[in-house]
């Protein structure tokens, strides 16, 4: 009997540690969605009220100004995507840390002309687990690479045959993954 305990046990800290791996990824996918759709609220949900973020020069404090700043910044971009790649995750007790990549790609308008800014980077994070909730408590990134591209063509703006993503609330995808059931 004192066999399955034990293994029970085990399989219980294995199962609560894979759970504290997929919040602390979800996280980092909330945070590059909110930048994507330039959601306030949505960006603010994944840290605590009192976390900081250190982005060097760019901005340094906390939360609550990183959001208005950062928002700021990439609403002045046409378009933005964040794909989170490899996220590395270590966790111990109520608190983790992860490095995630990142490659962010923005569409800038320069008058008449259009330019594509790649970034290759990196968040550095730590979390906080508080009643069964994990967040970020701090984040700083650190960039690998870039790239500043002219856009020669117009494809993007004259293909009408799908549906286009929003940077706001109005996005197909919010009513989508609120829908109860999707008949399309």
């Amino acid at each position: 009997m004192q066999d399955i305990s034990a293994e029970l046990a085990a399989l219980t800290t294995r199962v609560a540690r894979l759970a504290a791996h997929e919040d602390v990824r979800s996280r980092v996918h909330g945070y590059a969605r909110a930048l994507d759709r330039l959601d306030a609220e949505l960006l603010l949900s994944q840290f605590w009220p009192d976390a900081r973020v250190d982005y060097g020069a760019f901005y340094s404090g906390e939360v609550g100004g990183f959001v208005e700043v950062a928002l700021g910044f990439q609403g002045g971009m046409r378009d933005t995507q964040h794909l989170v790649g490899n996220v590395l995750c270590t966790v111990d007790g109520h608190h983790a840390t992860a490095e995630s990549y990142v490659h962010a790609h923005h569409v800038i308008v320069q008058g008449d002309d259009l330019v594509q800014l790649m970034v290759g980077a990196r968040y550095l994070d730590r979390f906080e687990c508080h009643e069964g909730e994990w967040r970020i408590s701090y984040r700083t990134e650190v960039l690998d690479w870039g790239r500043w591209l002219p856009i020669p063509e117009r494809w993007f703006e004259s293909s009408a045959e799908m549906p286009k993503g929003l940077r706001t609330r109005a996005d197909l995808s919010y009513r989508y993954l609120a829908a109860k059931e999707w008949k399309g």
